[in-house]
């Protein structure tokens, strides 16, 4: 399948520029996925091995991938999406407290994580920080009875932290998925579990170099 993170073909949009438009001038500004930035995991309430850095990356690599799948699916043209996703991805598990089963989290993310989201996005205004931070309090609650609209920011949030459940073991229930494509990720979903954490961080973003928000060295 073309478009995986790993290959060539994906690796074309890591740091393509999406053109965001402010919303009080209506004048263009370019915004790329940061070369060299790095996961601090002291950003994270609670060190774990199963809701931390590397299922963060995973998950980030999982966005990524669905947003270019969602271009090519709908043709949607947001520039917004793209920003506001990545920067969902990253802090949407940092202010868990436990590994257990929790609602809250993605509030107490929401509440406490602003200045890691603006390390990687760029100053956001009170409008892309409030729909950032709905999603990533939505993540972590079920889904209303009549769903979240495919292509949304919160449906696609879902189905990026989905696809990483192979690394409790079995696959995802392709039932609960938001978008039909995807179910196409889940085997690269798996052979994402075999890379390790430096690796996964160097595909998301770039070079290994220092950069703003990398993690010092011991």
């Amino acid at each position: 399948m073309t478009g995986y993170i790993m290959g060539n073909s994906m690796n074309e949009h890591i740091n393509k520029p999406v053109t965001i438009h402010h919303a009080s001038t209506g004048v263009p500004r370019e915004w790329t996925c940061p070369a060299g930035f790095r996961i601090d995991k002291r950003w994270f309430d609670r060190s774990s091995s199963i809701h931390g850095k590397a299922h963060t990356l995973r998950v980030m690599i999982h966005a990524r991938w669905l947003i270019v799948r969602l271009k090519e699916f709908a043709e949607v043209a947001d520039t917004l999406l793209e920003r506001d996703l990545l920067t969902a991805a990253l802090i949407h598990d940092m202010g868990r407290r436990s590994d257990g089963g929790c609602t809250e989290h993605g509030r107490w993310a929401r509440e406490g994580k602003r200045h890691v989201a603006e390390l990687f996005a760029g100053s956001l205004d009170d409008e892309a920080w409030d729909r950032i931070g709905r999603a990533v309090e939505a993540h972590s609650r079920d889904d209303p009875s009549n769903g979240f609209p495919s292509g949304g920011l919160t449906a696609l949030l879902k189905d990026a932290d989905a696809l990483d459940r192979v690394r409790l073991g079995k696959d995802p229930n392709p039932r609960y998925f938001r978008h039909t494509f995807t179910r196409e990720r889940v085997d690269q979903a798996w052979r994402l579990m075999e890379i390790d954490e430096e690796d996964l961080e160097a595909s998301l973003f770039g070079c290994r170099v220092d950069a703003p928000g990398a993690e010092e060295e011991a």
